[in-house]
């Protein structure tokens, strides 16, 4: 896969169905299959590709201590949603929310809060037929940009904020779970959906979105 500079927003929205997110858990692809919609997710611009690892020079704000996250916020993309506490399902998939609450995301809690060292992994849907325009939590996420910041707002009231170091549009059967779950020496936040084209033979997207993030300042408390 290619990665460039980012330079600009350009959200690319093509004519697709959808399903709900496929996230890979340690290596194991799991899809909730559902019915078509009108219009598909934006993907990320070719410009938003970057390495996994944050640019040299980045900020980096002291690891936190344990604390369960309430809300997630991209401000860039308009991306505002409650949070609820997820595990890994019997299948040995990430769970995600209820289709008919698709526009709550899900914090993987077998890992670190944000704002803890680490990897904290947050998945949504990308979009539901449950919803009245479709769109779930993170139908914007493949417009995020590198150096766009993300508040996650935690049970000790204190805002976690990272920053964007890439966004990457990868292949469900190649899923990076070492890039995504692989151990980091600073608070780290990964965002999972669905994204890329729609398999109708399948009823899923056939790819992931990823967003790969530092956690560079906290407020409150």
């Amino acid at each position: 896969m290619t990665e460039k500079t980012a330079k600009k927003r350009s959200p690319l929205t093509r004519l697709l169905g959808w399903a709900a997110l496929g996230v890979v858990a340690f290596g194991t692809v799991k899809i909730v299959h559902s019915q078509q919609a009108p219009s598909g997710p934006p993907s990320p611009a070719a410009a938003a590709y970057l390495p996994p690892v944050p640019p040299a020079g980045s900020i980096f704000a002291d690891p936190l201590s344990f604390s369960a996250p309430v809300h997630i916020a991209v401000p860039a993309v308009g991306i505002d949603a409650d949070l609820l506490k997820v595990g890994l399902g019997a299948d040995g998939a990430i769970g995600v929310p209820p289709l008919d609450q698709a526009q709550k995301a899900a914090w993987y809690d077998k890992g670190p809060a944000p704002g803890q060292s680490g990897p904290a992994v947050i998945d949504a849907h990308v979009d539901s037929s449950k919803m009245k325009d479709y769109r779930g939590a993170f139908y914007n996420l493949g417009q995020v940009l590198p150096g766009e910041q993300i508040n996650v707002t935690r049970a000790d009231h204190t805002v976690a904020v990272f920053t964007v170091d890439s966004v990457q549009q990868a292949p469900k059967d190649e899923f990076p779970t070492s890039r995504v779950y692989g151990s980091v020496s600073y608070a780290a936040l990964r965002l999972v959906t669905c994204g890329g084209d729609f398999d109708s033979t399948k009823h899923s997207y056939v790819d992931n979105t990823i967003v790969y993030a530092h956690m560079s300042e906290t407020n409150g408390r």
